[in-house]
């Protein structure tokens, strides 16, 4: 039922802008002076503090060791998962559990498929 309402909102707003559009208001070039007298922008300050920060981002790095403790958190990582796969224990797998976990699985596919179809119309 929400998304009926929905469409029939946006088909009103749509007719509504449509109905009421507003064209370009003549301004005598008045917009293009005010654009001329405003404040150039320093874009090249902004460049340079970029530049500033990535450098002092990329030497603090550098200085602290950043690889060691990239290269430590993979490893950390790796270690976890794999020391998860080696003690897991088959025997409590009962097929009870394979079956809910089928059927949350098939549920939950069917739900973002339902879903999906219903945005797309």
């Amino acid at each position: 039922m929400d998304m009926i309402d929905n469409n029939i909102d946006d088909e009103l707003l749509a007719k509504f802008f449509e109905n009421n559009r507003i064209d370009d208001i003549p301004d005598d070039g008045f917009s293009n002076r005010v654009m001329h007298h405003l404040p150039k922008h320093n874009e090249w300050i902004n460049t340079l503090w970029t530049a500033a920060c990535a450098i002092a981002i990329v030497i603090y790095f550098i200085i602290r060791n950043g690889f060691n403790v990239i290269k430590l958190a993979i490893f950390n990582i790796f270690g976890d998962v794999s020391g998860a796969a080696v003690s897991f224990k088959w025997g409590d797998l009962t097929p009870i559990l394979i079956y809910i976990g089928i059927v949350t699985v098939t549920l939950v596919a069917a739900y973002n498929v339902i879903m999906r179809e219903r945005h797309v119309v």
